[in-house]
Parts: C-alpha cells; structure tokens; sequence
C-alpha cells in the first residue's frame, strides 16, 4: 500500500523529506553518489590513479555533494564519504571534464578492499610488458570503513583489469608472510612503482591504518624507513631506515617517481623523491606524545635524492633553475620525450601547516636537474589530490582541498574544477580552460623553453654531485635531431648522429663531402680554361689571315663572349651548395656517454651514505637542504586521514 494513501499529500512529502535527509548523501536524480554531475558535485580528494591500458583508474578516496534541496551542504560532521566502488575513464575518446564519462564498478562485500584514502597505488605488468592492473598498499580507512577488515595475513590486494574499465579484486599471498605481517601499515606516505617492484617511504601510522597499531595518543606514529614489495616473486623487503634522512627522522606527506631508462643499457631505474614533511620520532611506541600535526622540517626542492633500484644505493644531485617552494600533499606525474629527456611535473599542494593550498606548478626536467616555472596557472588551489600522464601530451590533475578554507569547509566550499577534473598541456605549458580532453592529441615534445635549455647547451654546464650520477644519467644522450628532421624531400642524406650534437655532425658530413669533390671541380676548371684559349687562338689567326681584305669594314659576325667555366652540379640529395666550406668550429658541443658503475655485490653494504649522518652532509655541503619551521603557534590535531 502507498503510504499517500495513508497521509495527506503534504504530510507524505513532509515524512519523505525527513527520510531523506536521515540518508547522506542519497544519489541525487537517479545518481550514483560515487559519480554525481558536476552541479551536484563538490569535492574529491585523498584517491589515487593510474593508467591502465586505454582507462584511468581512481581507487579510494572521499568525495563530497549536494544533498536535497537546492544546494543543501552536507552535515559538518561527516561532509565527505568514502569511494566504494572503483571508478575508471575511457581515454580513447574525447570528453570535456563537466562531462566525463565515469564508469563506476562495484564488488560484493569480502570481494574488494575497504575504502581507503591516502594509500600507495602499485601499477603492475605482464612479463611481456602489457598493462594488466595494480595493487594497493597501506592507506587510512574512510569513514564508516573499519581497519577490523585489513587483514596483514592475507596478503595484498591485487585489481586485474578487463581491458574495458572494469576487472575483479583478488588477494595475493606473500612468499614471505612473517615480512608483511611484522609492517607498520602507513597512510600519506611517499609511493612509486617501477621495474616490476613497488616501493611506500615512511607515512604516519594510525588507529586506522593498522589493526595492531595501539595508539592511545596524538595523532600517529610517524614510521621510518621503506617497504619494497616484489610483483614477481611476490616478496616483502623491508628497509628500517632510509638514506636521505638521518636516524630518529621520518617522511609525511611526500611523494616519489619512479624514473627509468638509465644506465648504459636502458634497464636502470631510480625512486625520486620530491618534498613532503620531516618529522622527528618520539621515543614512545603508542603515538607522538607532543601531539603536533605539522613537520619538524620540509625536504626542499633545490636537491633532489633517489633510491637506485638496481644497487639498492641511495644518491643526490643539486638542481638549478626556479624549483618549487617546499610543500607537502602535492600531486606528481611524469613523461618521457623521444628527445631522451624525462619531465617531472609537481602541481599543487599544501604548505607545513596545512593553512595554505597551492595552485602553482613546475617541471623537473632530467637529465639536466633543471626547474622551470609554468606562467599559466590553474583555476583554485588544490592540495591532495592526484594527478596523471593521460593522452600523450596531457596531465590530468584530480581532485583536492584548498586547506584555508578549514574544517568542514574544506569539503563544503565547491572545487572551481568541473568533477575536479583539469587538463593541463605539457608542450605547450597552458591549462585547457575548456577542461577538454583530447584523445588524438599530438605525440608529447618537451616545452619549447625546455628544448631551448639543452640546444644551448645546459647540460654541458651541470655541477654534477659524483660520478655516479653523472655516469648514470648521461648514458644515454639527449638528441632533439630527430624531432627537427625536415621532410624526405629536403632533408639531408647523412646528418645528425647520436652523439647528442647533430649541428656538429651535420657540419663535418659537408666539410668531408666538399674536399671529396675538390678533383672534379679542378680538372673542370683546368678543362674548361683549354677550351677559351683554343677558341681564342683560332679567333687570332682567322682575323690576321683576313685583315687586309676586311680592313675598312666592321665584323662581319659579333665577337664569341669569354664564358666562365660552370661548376658541374651538385651531387643529387646533397644539402648545402659544396663550393662554400664551412669549418667545423673549435668548440663543438658534444654529448658524454659513459659506462655506468659496477653493480655492488648482493652482501654488499647496504647504503651509501651514513644513516647517522645529517641531512646536509649527504654529499658534503650539496645533500639535501631542509627549512626549519617555528615552533610557536602549531594548530590544533588535524583529521589522521591527512
């Protein structure tokens, strides 16, 4: 029976209302609360993506909308709600990001993961180097979510996609269970994967990240060190401390890339890390005793460290240029160009004590360690969200907070980003203010200021920190040859090589090829010379022979002209006319290619650098600089899911 058959219209609608609002948020006109339009949508944050094949894949995080009612906000306490299901974007056909065409796939309870926020997210492949999906690690349960269900003994989830923007959960057991169940499980921590392994950099851990946490004060325990996981062997290292940082130090709220193609056969890969909070350990087991939410100190970005995953050795290198101030729960993607460069891009974040959001961005280009500052700035700031290589030329920035807003507002104030979604041109260094993705977008290229740096030669003038990384980086030469090679009809038959220098290849093939041709010209000359003066000679004896009889009269015919003896012409295909050669200059800039160094023994020591050793004597006066912060005015505990 219709319950209006029972009440008045108006009590029904009254009664109905009230239900509602006892509901948040209910799917609003037919929505799913996991995807709502961009009219009912507000914020989204704390979620993780990746690439997977032709989709990008957003796993966890909290997202917050309009309830009933013309924007009603959502209540103070719990303004935000948990991503249940996994949400995937086809990426091989364009959409604007007002309208992105979200697929929303959801799993039976024991089937999937609880839902976490600020987890690490491990793509994975094939043995033949296909995408086939991701793991998750670590991360804090959302709300209505209970750390009751992660369960260290069963091993680590595993999602296999299906190629159409689903795929299913599974769990994979450790080869090495002792090793997974005795992690400290860490939320906001530094994350990267790469090379088959996956690798999380400290974090903070809490009542709801770990079940066997018992911490009965603070906000957390920040933990040490590192955890590798191998995709292969499906074994857990787990490393207690971490070479860019002393003893007693641990990192929040960073964030690391992984970077690969080094070394001289290509197969290297190094973890970099990029900024995030330093925080000095308590000695207390059951949490931070001082009860503080804001770092110690903040890894800058005028020197970057990173973890070699082949020596297991940890190193660092100064950066020139305009470099990021230092900041934490920033987003960070990377690209590489057919130039043989690697760019790094870091967009947004949050400054120590989280009152501040950024919405600034910057590139790291490798191998020449060089900051440049992007001009062209986003629409609002944003801090903790994602961000993502999509199309390849574009980043994809998702979601975040503007932390001055404050608690609740934080997600009650609506992201001035359509579903908190931005495009951002990586070529051409601009931020699509259509929001409009483009699936048949060009191949990427490095930013013209960026091409220009190394055509001047920047990289010959890197100070570099050791050998080691100067060996490991230069292995393989930058060459923008390739990119500038004019069409078949009028480019050079032989020309720039790999040497990284093609202006100087090219000068030297047309010095050689002009003296292969020096013979032929001379005996053309020599040739045609004979030939003027035989002419000439028969013009004298005709004239002399017949002066008398044509001494009063003019010629009867017009003087032969002396013509200059023509140069035969070039050699088909050749690109500059041969007669003018240039010479090759004294200075010619040339690309280094050195062999990479030994690879340590597996008893080897572990770190190359003294774990007890300070932040600033890494490498002597180059480690890695870090700004003290005050201690007066620290605010009140933050939410632990930051």
């Amino acid at each position: 029976m219709f319950l209006s058959t029972l009440l008045p219209l108006r009590q029904t609608l009254t009664l109905l209302s009230f239900v509602a609002s006892l509901q948040w948020p209910l799917p609003v006109n037919g929505q799913n609360a996991d995807t709502p339009s961009d009219s009912n949508f507000i914020r989204r944050g704390y979620e993780r993506a990746a690439v997977i094949g032709s989709h990008l894949y957003l796993s966890g995080g909290e997202i917050s909308q309009y309830g009933t009612g013309e924007n009603a906000l959502p209540p103070d306490d719990h303004p935000a709600i948990g991503i249940s299901s996994v949400l995937s974007i086809d990426l091989s056909t364009s959409w604007d990001t007002r309208n992105a065409p979200f697929q929303s796939h959801t799993f039976p309870d024991g089937d999937q993961p609880p839902v976490f926020n600020n987890h690490a997210l491990w793509p994975w492949k094939s043995s033949d180097g296909k995408d086939q999906g991701f793991y998750i690690y670590g991360g804090q349960v959302s709300w209505k979510e209970t750390v009751k269900d992660v369960r260290k003994d069963r091993g680590i989830w595993k999602f296999t996609v299906d190629g159409q923007g689903g795929g299913a959960w599974t769990v994979e057991q450790a080869s090495n269970p002792e090793v997974l169940r005795g992690l400290n499980l860490t939320a906001s921590m530094a994350y990267a994967a790469g090379g088959g392994r996956g690798w999380s950099i400290g974090g903070i851990m809490t009542p709801g990240t770990d079940p066997d946490a018992n911490i009965t004060s603070g906000p957390g325990l920040r933990i040490p060190g590192m955890v590798e996981y191998d995709f292969a062997t499906e074994t857990w290292t787990n490393y207690t401390e971490v070479g860019f940082l002393p003893k007693g130090r641990a990192l929040e709220d960073g964030r690391a890339h992984f970077v690969d193609g080094l070394g001289e056969d290509g197969k290297n890969g190094v973890v970099m890390m990029f900024g995030g909070g330093i925080f000095i350990l308590d000695v207390t087991r059951k949490g931070d005793s001082r009860g503080i939410t804001r770092p110690d100190l903040l890894l800058d970005f005028n020197n970057m460290t990173f973890f070699d995953a082949q020596t297991k050795k940890w190193y660092s290198q100064t950066t020139t240029g305009t470099p990021p101030t230092s900041r934490m729960g920033h987003c960070v993607a990377g690209v590489r160009s057919q130039a043989g460069t690697h760019e790094i891009f870091v967009y947004g974040g949050a400054d120590a004590g989280f009152t501040e959001s950024y919405d600034d961005l910057y590139v790291l280009s490798l191998p020449g360690f060089v900051w440049f500052r992007v001009d062209d700035r986003s629409n609002g700031v944003h801090s903790h969200g994602t961000c993502a290589v999509v199309g390849n030329r574009q980043l994809l920035v998702i979601g975040g907070q503007n932390e001055k807003d404050g608690w609740p507002a934080i997600w009650q104030s609506k992201d001035p980003l359509p579903l908190g979604l931005g495009v951002f041109d990586m070529t051409t260094m601009t931020w699509k203010n259509n929001g409009s993705y483009d699936a048949e977008a060009a191949e990427y290229r490095p930013a013209e200021v960026i091409e220009k740096w190394y055509k001047d030669g920047g990289l010959d003038k890197v100070q570099w920190d050791s050998d080691d990384v100067k060996k490991m980086f230069l292995a393989t030469p930058v060459n923008f040859t390739n990119l500038d090679e004019p069409s078949s009809s009028d480019k050079p038959s032989s020309g720039g090589g790999g040497s990284g220098s093609s202006d100087g290849d090219t000068d030297k093939s047309k010095g050689e090829s002009s003296k292969s041709k020096t013979g032929p010209i001379v005996g053309g000359i020599v040739g045609g010379c004979v030939v003027v003066l035989g002419v000439i000679g028969g013009w004298l004896f005709w004239r002399r022979r017949n002066k008398k009889k044509n001494s009063a009269g003019a010629l009867s015919s017009a003087e032969l002209p002396v013509q200059e003896p023509s140069l035969p012409p070039p050699p088909q295909g050749f690109y500059e006319p041969y007669r003018h050669q240039k010479e090759l200059p004294v200075h010619l800039a040339a690309t280094e290619v050195y062999t990479p160094p030994t690879e340590l023994s597996s008893h080897a020591y572990r770190w190359e650098l003294d774990p007890d050793a300070r932040p600033n004597e890494l490498h002597g006066d180059a480690g890695p600089r870090a700004q003290e912060l005050p201690w007066e005015g620290r605010p009140q505990d933050l939410s632990a899911c930051r």
